[in-house]
């Protein structure tokens, strides 16, 4: 979900935070390839990912959380799989292996004492994996908004895992989607556009928070949303999703996906000691 970018984009958050400002809208494996390649300054970036960057060598940190998990297990209705176990007969659709809902799915499942490579996998961008299942060439998905609001909203589909559900349940605490990211150098040449460019998006997170409705329809285009029901579904799935300020709590959460992950072998270190920067001591 890009929306606070966009907005950020459209309404001129940036500006008000006196910054000049280039944004490109790429699909989240593309911010990965831009930022590794340093052709772009920042990104949104999963915790995972900036964990794996950093055991490479490289300088990447992450700046806060701007989205909390709005991920989780989409099957048909008719397909009879009622749990994660039955999951492990079927295909599930994701996309790549360095997206957040992949490496977070990966780490609820190994919680819950499975082992996520048990499962097979089809991997694709959320566009096609949304058509194949309404298809029915595929029976489950790890679900990423808008399309899980249009699967559910069809009737023919359910949830059967929710991951910011179950992670509080295992955690007590939220589950972050992305943080934003940028390297030590930018943070040392730039200390108060990252300051500022931090704040901007906590600004168009509050600005979702009080004008969701308004701002999902203002994207509806974007979003493919074209029923009330389905408008009424996503407002209420995402709305609440974008913090207005440094969430300290989906903070303590990254680091404790990092940490399990490692106790995992899915990293082969835990660097949040280095990786975390907190944008308010800038």
């Amino acid at each position: 979900m890009t929306l606070p970018t966009r907005l950020i984009r459209d309404e001129g958050f940036a500006g008000d935070r006196g910054l000049d400002l280039t944004l490109e809208l790429q699909p989240p494996p593309a911010i990965q390839q831009a930022i590794f390649a340093q052709e772009v300054e920042s990104g949104t970036f999963p915790v995972m990912a900036g964990a794996r960057a950093i055991n490479e060598g490289r300088d990447v940190r992450l700046l806060g959380p701007v989205c909390q998990s709005f991920n989780s297990i989409v099957v048909r209705s008719d397909a009879g799989i009622e749990n994660i176990e039955e999951l492990q007969d079927a295909t599930l659709g994701s996309m790549p292996r360095s997206s957040a809902p992949w490496t977070h799915w990966a780490v609820l499942v190994n919680m819950e004492g499975l082992d996520h490579e048990s499962y097979e996998y089809r991997f694709s961008p959320p566009a096609a994996l949304f058509g194949a299942i309404q298809q029915e060439d595929l029976d489950a998905m790890i679900g990423v908004e808008p399309f899980t609001s249009r699967l559910l909203d069809t009737g023919e589909f359910e949830e059967i895992y929710v991951f910011n559900d179950r992670w509080e349940d295992l955690t007590g605490r939220r589950m972050p989607l992305v943080e934003v990211a940028t390297y030590q150098e930018t943070i040392d040449e730039k200390p108060s556009a990252v300051k500022g460019l931090m704040n901007a998006m906590f600004d168009a997170g509050k600005y979702i928070g009080e004008n969701a409705r308004a701002v999902i329809e203002q994207y509806e285009e974007e979003l493919g949303l074209e029923t009330d029901s389905q408008f009424d579904l996503a407002e209420n799935r995402i709305g609440h999703i974008y913090p207005d300020g440094f969430d300290e709590e989906l903070r303590a959460s990254g680091a404790e996906v990092v940490k399990k992950a490692a106790e995992f072998g899915l990293i082969d270190d835990d660097p949040a000691e280095t990786m975390f920067v907190d944008p308010r001591e800038l």
